[in-house]
């Protein structure tokens, strides 16, 4: 076994299993949703959403733009990415706005929502009633973009975004523009 590290020495044939090797290269995000433009629109609707028979289920799958309507009554919410490495999503909890179908929120410079959601990230805000079981769940999945231009950050209600829970300095706004959204209302059977 001298000096053949990788390769059998009789053969000349490499041995893959004691080859070092390195990770796969991270994937390009883009900002269009790749595939989905060959569907028709209610195929889109319904990719990635659960067919369930909902009086058998104790739940309701919602409409796209009912889902649009809860995020809008609610300002705060959790954003969930991948950290390279980690064998789990990180999930970090956010206060945020809807503007025109876009969750909108604060950050700062050197957070880890700066440094790693940038690309995909799912959003997910509810609302559970615990005493009376009942309740909504939305979950978005897009891109998610640090707005830097001021033509784009001038046409923001900043007055819209309240004000993060977290203490310090939350002066850098994100945007993720949804392309995949479901939503689930649960009730008593």
């Amino acid at each position: 076994m001298s000096g053949t590290s990788g390769a059998d020495a009789s053969t000349g044939e490499r041995d893959v299993a004691t080859e070092a090797t390195s990770p796969p290269e991270q994937r390009e995000a883009v900002e269009g949703f790749s595939g989905t433009e060959r569907l028709k629109e209610s195929e889109q609707l319904l990719l990635g959403a659960d067919l369930v028979d909902e009086e058998q289920s104790g739940f309701t799958v919602l409409a796209r733009q009912t889902c649009f309507n809860l995020l809008g009554k609610r300002s705060i919410g959790r954003v969930a990415f991948t950290i390279e490495g980690d064998a789990a999503p990180t999930v970090l909890p956010v206060n945020y706005a809807l503007i025109d179908d876009t969750i909108v929120f604060r950050s700062t410079l050197a957070g880890t929502i700066m440094r790693y959601a940038r690309g995909y990230a799912a959003f997910q805000v509810d609302h559970l009633d615990e005493e009376r079981r009942e309740g909504w769940s939305v979950l978005c999945s897009g891109r998610c973009r640090w707005i830097r231009d001021s033509g784009e950050l001038d046409r923001i209600p900043m007055n819209r975004l309240s004000l993060p829970w977290a203490k310090g300095p939350r002066d850098q706004i994100l945007k993720i523009v949804p392309g995949r959204v479901s939503g689930r209302e649960i009730h008593r059977s």
